[in-house]
């Protein structure tokens, strides 16, 4: 099974629904309908909330940073990314941290959606 998303504007930010199995080319598209429909509606906070089956691979989790490149995230954005699959956990970690020590976008990785949310908030 491929990964499957859908992107809704909700308000202040754009929210992405996840599930399925990503790999590399799922998330590259993922991302790009996220930043464009961000743009759309002239904002930049996204929440994401991920109900994958499994987390996306070391080699793509190291190369995030390129994945948003490629798709347009730029470091105007600030990302919640909530993960339902605790064996997820260590790999979103690890993606964050490569986010913020390339000074990608504001991002963070969650395990409660009400926290994402309250965390997008923050800045408004």
């Amino acid at each position: 099974m491929v990964a499957h998303y859908t992107i809704e504007f909700a308000g202040t930010y754009v929210e992405i629904r996840v599930s399925g199995i990503p790999d590399r080319d799922s998330s590259v598209k993922m991302w790009r309908d996220a930043a464009n429909a961000c743009r759309d509606n002239d904002c930049r906070k996204i929440l994401g909330i991920s109900m994958t089956e499994r987390p996306i691979g070391l080699r793509d989790a190291i190369d995030y940073d390129s994945i948003f490149d490629e798709a347009g995230v730029t470091p105007e954005f600030r990302i919640a990314w909530v993960n339902e699959n605790a064996a997820a956990e260590v790999m979103i970690r690890l993606i964050e941290e490569v986010l913020r020590n390339r000074k990608m976008v504001d991002a963070r990785g969650f395990q409660d959606e009400s926290e994402a949310r309250r965390w997008l908030d923050e800045k408004d």
